[in-house]
């Protein structure tokens, strides 16, 4: 969902679906869905494509659209690569005016309508991988597409997103691993984000995970690897004030792999 360049990592084609729901019991909360497929392509497995469609729903508004990924991979050695990717996206976002209790009409915006406003926008990133580490960064909403609501065309503009992400797999021995890792997210004037990470495999197909944000919040995780599928949970406990208010945040995660035709010996 971050970074492009991330497209076609695994030598598999998996696709996945999301759904999160932010601070449950909350009306009008965030709530999150996308689905995604991205593979490798050709003989040489040096390039991948993605797509993605996704639904934003955050209480009067609703920013819904595709996405299209393009990564080139670049063999560093036998047992790293470089992808360089870019993502090209159209959107829609919708602001239902029925939901606003205004105090000053001069805001055409506010207007007890449904306005609808379609924008392009683009992402770009860059993503080192080994079969045990990754680390990459990415930019998002590069062209800070401008949406346009009331009769007077209102811009309003979004803000590049900025994040940086890695991590690494440490075998334990006895058929236990760990990897941590961490996700920084700079998004305009807003402060940054760092969440920190560790997830524990047994056998390779069972995890717990934890997760620490700076911003207020930590995570648990668990998830199962069977065959093919994917299923994983992750509940966000708040300890900001808006824990008054709310059970938490809950995501859902599930994958489905498709073998690569051209896929070879290894998984890397």
């Amino acid at each position: 969902m971050i970074n492009p360049a991330a497209a076609g990592q695994q030598s598999e084609a998996p696709i996945s679906l999301s759904v999160r729901q932010q601070w449950a019991g909350m009306q009008g909360a965030p709530v999150t869905q996308f689905i995604s497929f991205n593979r490798r392509l050709g003989k040489k497995q040096n390039m991948a494509f993605g797509t993605q469609l996704f639904n934003d729903v955050n209480g009067a508004f609703n920013n819904m659209g595709l996405q299209g990924t393009y990564a080139y991979h670049l063999k560093i050695n036998e047992n790293s690569k470089l992808s360089f990717g870019a993502s090209a996206i159209l959107s829609q976002t919708t602001v239902d005016g029925t939901n606003f209790i205004v105090n000053d009409y001069s805001d055409e915006t506010l207007l007890g309508v449904k306005q609808k406003s379609f924008a392009p926008d683009a992402s770009a990133g860059i993503f080192y991988f080994t079969q045990n580490l990754f680390i990459g960064a990415s930019a998002n909403q590069l062209l800070q597409a401008k949406y346009s609501f009331g009769e007077n065309l209102i811009k309003n503009r979004q803000v590049n997103h900025i994040y940086s992400s890695g991590g690494m797999i440490i075998s334990m021995g006895a058929g236990y691993k760990i990897e941590p890792s961490f996700l920084i997210k700079t998004v305009g004037p807003a402060p940054t984000e760092i969440d920190l990470n560790a997830r524990f495999f047994y056998r390779e197909n069972v995890w717990l995970g934890f997760s620490y944000r700076n911003s207020g919040a930590t995570v648990l995780m668990v998830g199962l690897e069977r065959d093919r599928f994917v299923i994983g949970y992750a509940h966000d406990f708040t300890s900001s004030n808006i824990k008054n208010y709310s059970a938490g945040t809950n995501e859902l995660y599930l994958q489905y792999s498709f073998k690569n035709k051209h896929q070879g010996a290894t998984k890397f």
